[in-house]
């Protein structure tokens, strides 16, 4: 099938390139013509496993094709997918859609024949029907049809979650783009039918109410950590006796300082709780969840305040792990925008490692005088007073303690993530400080 994508970004690339993969005529559009550029050259612009492979071999079969002409896009193709950016507005509340409308304003504008556009963004509930309203009234050529088809793709995973996924949501009432849809994603249905087919504000709804219920189960966590840490109880082995639990499972439970981020959970969470807010729904269990989610980080910041009676003056502090999640180039929302925002508000300086976020953390934050990035982990923490751990990276889930002890007169980790043992940290004489899990002094 011939199926234009409008969006260069983490949702269109992959859908594009995997679609391109099983052999449907994909062409991605997009304005940025350095980013359209860069593809046609065979570069990625994110960090994702196994995309640049789908988009090279796209290119080269042909199936794949990138492009600055919106308006030969659209007359060109019937169906059309929406994968543009919907962050958070300004003001920190709903989804700033503009993006989406520009794209709805395109179709109207250059279609010539009926489309079916197939909303990937993620959007809050009610935006497929008013989408459709404004493409139809008035309309040129009228027949417009949207149809819901949120994503639910893990960064550092996505490719596989595309190809190999849980659940593909659809929402429509139309028989006739059922069937477009389920011979679109035929491919991945061969082992067994996992489409959903249900209204389009079910869908829409799903999808939000989704990762809101996944920040939910981490926000949970998080709150339990604080009195565990008073009755000397262990969050970790908190965990593993309600995982265990058929009914609630282990999935995203893991608590610590480093609490959620990226763009999916705090977005989607903000814009359930903003379309909640004008309907006068009460929203207050879905705000604490936000609330418990920086309320944690805070906290975890204010150990590490205490641990140096309040100022870093004159102190390096590591940090190990920039963006929301490892092996991602992504740092929206992460913990490390705060927690290296702190450390120089208190007069310290930061040495930074991420094996893949460097660049985006430069790009995010600024050139800073105390602020400096390293090629590897244990050269961020020569002569420094502390290390910071706020992702869960394969490389820092073991400690080269050698490393370690050359680089720091007194060996003090501040993990955001509990990855490791409290009792064997302080048996090698590290400071270990984490959330919801008893301290053993140094010996």
């Amino acid at each position: 099938m011939k199926i234009a994508i409008f969006g260069t970004g983490y949702v269109g690339l992959v859908t594009g390139a995997c679609l391109a993969h099983i052999g449907h005529q994909v062409t991605c559009v997009d304005n940025d013509r350095k980013k359209i550029e860069k593809l046609w050259q065979g570069e990625c612009p994110i960090v994702e496993k196994d995309l640049l492979s789908r988009i090279q071999k796209g290119v080269q079969l042909g199936n794949l094709q990138f492009t600055l002409d919106i308006e030969k896009a659209i007359r060109e193709h019937e169906l059309i997918f929406i994968a543009v950016g919907t962050p958070s507005e300004k003001n920190g509340n709903g989804a700033d859609l503009s993006a989406v409308y520009r794209v709805v304003d395109a179709i109207r504008l250059y279609a010539e024949s009926p489309k079916i556009i197939i909303q990937k963004s993620t959007v809050p509930i009610g935006t497929g029907d008013e989408l459709e309203r404004n493409l139809n009234v008035p309309s040129s050529c009228g027949g417009h049809t949207v149809v819901s088809n949120p994503e639910f793709l893990k960064e550092g995973n996505a490719v596989a979650d595309f190809e190999k996924p849980d659940r593909i949501i659809i929402g429509t009432s139309s028989q006739r783009i059922r069937e477009l849809m389920e011979q679109i994603y035929a491919p991945f249905m061969r082992t067994s039918k996992r489409m959903i087919f249900m209204s389009l504000p079910s869908a829409e709804l799903t999808k939000v109410f989704a990762n809101t219920m996944l920040a939910m189960r981490i926000s949970a966590m998080n709150a339990i950590t604080e009195m565990a840490e008073k009755f000397g109880a262990d969050v970790t082995e908190i965990r593993a006796g309600i995982g265990s639990d058929s009914r609630i499972g282990p999935a995203f439970l893991f608590p610590g300082g480093a609490t959620f981020g990226g763009s999916c959970f705090p977005e989607d969470a903000r814009a359930l709780i903003s379309v909640m807010d004008d309907f006068e729904i009460n929203a207050s269990l879905f705000r604490e969840v936000m609330s418990v989610n920086r309320d944690q980080r805070m906290r975890f910041i204010r150990k590490i305040f205490q641990y140096f009676n309040n100022s870093l003056v004159g102190k390096k502090i590591a940090i190990w792990g920039l963006a929301f999640k490892p092996e991602t180039d992504d740092i929206r929302e992460a913990a490390s925008l705060d927690v290296v925002r702190s450390i120089i508000e208190k007069g310290g300086e930061a040495v930074l490692f991420d094996a893949y976020a460097q660049k985006s953390f430069y790009k995010t934050f600024g050139s800073k005088e105390s602020v400096s990035y390293c090629k590897d982990q244990y050269q961020a923490v020569e002569g420094a007073a502390a290390l910071v751990i706020l992702t869960d990276a394969m490389e820092f889930r073991s400690l080269n303690f050698r490393n370690l002890r050359r680089g720091m007169k007194k060996i003090v980790i501040f993990d955001g993530k509990n990855l490791h043992d409290p009792k064997e940290m302080a048996e090698n004489g590290i400071d270990y400080i984490c959330m919801g899990r008893p301290y053993f002094p140094p010996k």
